[in-house]
């Protein structure tokens, strides 16, 4: 093989690879933007987040779960970056405690109290259900 034919298919190569990788991109951003989504309503709950039986305010729950968020992608033992969903960062990271296994809650000011997985879930589905 020729060097200019060498050339042209490792152009042609370096193409093909960059079209088929961009739908991993595509599908991290779409995840990306769900989790953003998901952060964004921990943020604005009306009420406190319950962790290991100590209370502590929306923005303190949003930078906690994004510590371990960050942690758990930057593992050696996770799944790679385009693999992450939504889902997975709900059930991985938002739902309990990595350490005690205790469930994560939220209360709200009318005194209700649920479990931050379950409602995580229902903010997704109306996310998903308003694209």
């Amino acid at each position: 093989m020729k060097i200019s034919e060498k050339i042209k298919c490792s152009k042609m190569l370096y193409v093909f690879i960059i079209f088929c990788a961009s739908p991993l991109w595509a599908d991290w951003n779409a995840e990306e933007e769900k989790i953003n989504f998901l952060l964004t309503e921990i943020g604005q709950v009306d009420g406190m987040f319950i962790r290991n039986g100590s209370e502590y305010a929306p923005e303190e729950a949003v930078a906690h779960l994004k510590m371990k968020m960050e942690n758990a992608m930057n593992s050696w033992f996770a799944p790679e970056k385009d693999e992450w969903t939504a889902e997975m960062f709900i059930n991985k990271i938002a739902s309990k405690s990595s350490f005690s296994g205790k469930l994560y809650q939220i209360r709200f000011k009318s005194g209700q109290i649920v479990n931050t997985g379950e409602w995580l879930h229902e903010r997704l589905k109306d996310f998903k259900a308003s694209q």
